[in-house]
């Protein structure tokens, strides 16, 4: 493969030849192989500083880069967040108030959504939302709505991400490749006010999908009732924690407004939380917390994109591989169509939604390039579709750990039932944000 890419691309710069090199052969790691992700990214990081750029404090330096710093101080916070119970309160008071399925549906959708904005892992929330699920589900009235609620916590989880930048690891990859190799930055505020309307379209789109494709009428009005001494929790008021949580996310969103540093907002927000009396977890268990994968694969593609942009590879891919779409034979309305599509069904063959967005972002963005489509919205394109990704119970840990909490939870067919209904209507929702909200936004920010 490498001995190919040498004769086919000779008129490269040496290089760019050897970045390109290193870039397949992670790409064939992490698709074709059983190796870890991390473990791939690291191994090409290595190879990248050795043949490529020459400059191991680069490599080095990855770890100290402000997004592997942000996503700490978010994990930290997200540890001391499910300590407290705080959803689960917020379940409990909606669980109070509401006694229908399809009501109760709801709700839980706009509480998860939320959710996107503390805590930067869907594994973690999903996980976070287990006692949640069980006490719902202990209270169903057959198996059919509780194989609903089992469908809709995973679902969500994963859509709901997009609102937020922190919401996946995966964004933080896609909006470092976007400043790395178009030089477009991508704020914290930037990024809700283009991913919120989306995820909160998709979100609840999904939730009126399963409720529909899963039970009947008479189902989705029928009464549950949880016992209310089953999720009861601490006054919201008296949680200082939530407090904190919504002081930094406030922080991020004013970010303009007072031109703090949104990382040093997390690290501040990250310390508060473990003060004596303020929580109920100590620093030392919240770092176990951590995913310590996660962190060290974003640093390894910190490192990759670095090494794409000073070898020249983006823009001699551009010049001698793509040169047809330079001229115009792709317009972008469906190079960006074709992205979508490419999105939605990547997670079939790539189980990790960062691996996805590694592996598809940076070819996309060259090609976005050549044929005159704007980076950002190619990114946002991508990334959404990559968020999708139900169908199979190996596609993402939340779908495998809620099918595998009981019994006949849900079965490989339902996900492939629910999955043939959302992809079809999210790749309309894709294509109606990029024609008509992202621009309409955009040009409401100008």
């Amino acid at each position: 493969m490498t001995i190919a890419i040498e004769l086919l691309a000779s008129g490269m710069a040496l290089e760019a030849r050897r970045s390109l090199q290193i870039l397949v052969l992670a790409l064939v790691g992490w698709t074709l192989t059983s190796l870890d992700d991390t473990f791939v990214a690291v191994t090409s990081a290595v190879a990248m500083t050795l043949f490529v750029t020459g400059k191991p404090e680069a490599l080095f330096g990855t770890l100290g880069d402000q997004l592997i710093w942000l996503l700490l101080a978010s994990f930290l916070l997200a540890a001391a967040f499910k300590a407290s119970g705080i959803t689960d309160q917020l379940i409990a008071l909606a669980a109070g108030r509401l006694r229908s399925v399809q009501s109760l549906a709801y709700v839980l959708t706009a509480i998860l959504l939320a959710t996107a904005f503390v805590i930067p892992s869907t594994s973690g929330r999903a996980a976070m939302m287990v006692p949640a699920y069980a006490a719902i589900a202990g209270n169903c009235t057959s198996a059919r709505v509780r194989r609903a609620f089992a469908l809709l916590f995973p679902t969500i989880v994963l859509l709901s991400a997009f609102a937020s930048p922190i919401g996946a690891g995966a964004h933080l990859v896609a909006i470092d490749m976007v400043q790395r190799l178009s030089g477009q930055e991508i704020g914290y505020l930037d990024w809700v006010v283009l991913g919120l309307p989306f995820a909160a379209s998709s979100v609840f789109l999904s939730t009126s999908i399963i409720l529909r494709l899963f039970l009947t009428a008479q189902e989705r009005r029928g009464m549950l009732v949880l016992p209310p001494n089953s999720l009861k929790r601490e006054p919201l008021p008296r949680q200082p924690i939530f407090w904190i949580a919504a002081a930094v996310v406030t922080g991020w969103l004013t970010e303009p407004m007072h031109g703090i540093d949104p990382t040093i907002l997390a690290l501040i927000g990250a310390l508060a939380v473990f003060f004596p009396g303020v929580g109920s977890i100590s620093f030392r268990d919240a770092l176990r917390d951590v995913d310590l994968s996660l962190l060290v694969f974003l640093a390894a593609m910190i490192c990759l994109a670095d090494g794409f942009v000073t070898s020249g590879l983006n823009e001699s891919l551009v010049t001698m591989v793509f040169r047809p779409l330079r001229a115009g034979e792709l317009p972008s309305i469906m190079f960006i169509a074709l992205v979508a599509m490419i999105g939605l069904l990547s997670h079939l063959i790539i189980h990790s939604r960062t691996a996805r967005v590694s592996i598809l972002l940076p070819p996309t963005l060259i090609l976005a390039q050549a044929s005159g489509a704007d980076a950002v919205m190619v990114m946002l394109t991508l990334v959404s579709a990559t968020g999708l990704c139900q169908t199979l119970m190996v596609s993402a840990k939340p779908v495998a750990l809620f099918g595998r909490l009981e019994e006949n939870a849900y079965s490989a067919g339902d996900l492939v039932r629910l999955s043939a209904v959302l992809m079809p209507v999210h790749f309309l929702l894709i294509m109606a944000f990029v024609l008509i909200v992202w621009p309409a936004i955009e040009l409401m920010l100008v």
